[in-house]
């Protein structure tokens, strides 16, 4: 081995290393963006009227989609915590993601990638809606819609911003 390539392989091993600590710092910050809006507005973010500020953070799929969706299920699970359903929304972490990977499979489609978010609200809406009704008894068609507005607004408006960021400052992460 001649001492060019040992150099190269050097400088591949610590390039994938930061790139590693990257990806790390980056589903960190989405979590922790998501927990701190779950918590700022958790009086509104919970129950069937919820409106929940922090799902404008499903729009880091459009940038970076994995750490994206890595990061959004921690912080649905961080959030869900303090649900007033208790340890049975802790389940939504797994419902979250194949609902973000819809986000994730139109996220370079010109507007397409808001069907992603209308179809990451209808498996959000869905789940949420029978979690209230086995849970309370609440009306499931009423709260798939009263869910269903609040998750198509946040989403695709979370799309929308993060989309603008994407093109604004030229990340084109994959």
């Amino acid at each position: 081995m001649t001492n060019e390539s040992f150099r190269d392989e050097k400088e591949f091993e610590s390039i994938k290393k930061v790139s590693v600590s990257l990806k790390v710092a980056l589903i960190a910050i989405t979590a922790a963006l998501y927990t701190a809006l779950g918590y700022i507005f958790q009086p509104i973010s919970f129950l069937e009227l919820q409106f929940r500020v922090a799902e404008l953070i499903v729009g880091m799929c459009i940038i970076f989609p994995y750490e994206g969706l890595f990061g959004n299920v921690l912080g649905v699970f961080f959030v869900n915590l303090t649900s007033p359903l208790g340890a049975i929304d802790l389940i939504s972490c797994i419902v979250n993601i194949p609902a973000l990977y819809c986000i994730i499979i139109f996220r370079n489609r010109k507007f397409l990638k808001y069907l992603g978010g209308v179809l990451y609200s209808i498996i959000i809406s869905i789940y949420v809606a029978t979690i209230l009704y086995v849970s309370f008894g609440l009306p499931i068609w009423l709260n798939l819609l009263y869910v269903f507005i609040s998750e198509v607004i946040l989403a695709t408006l979370g799309i929308f911003l993060f989309d603008i960021i994407k093109g604004r400052f030229n990340l084109d992460y994959y």
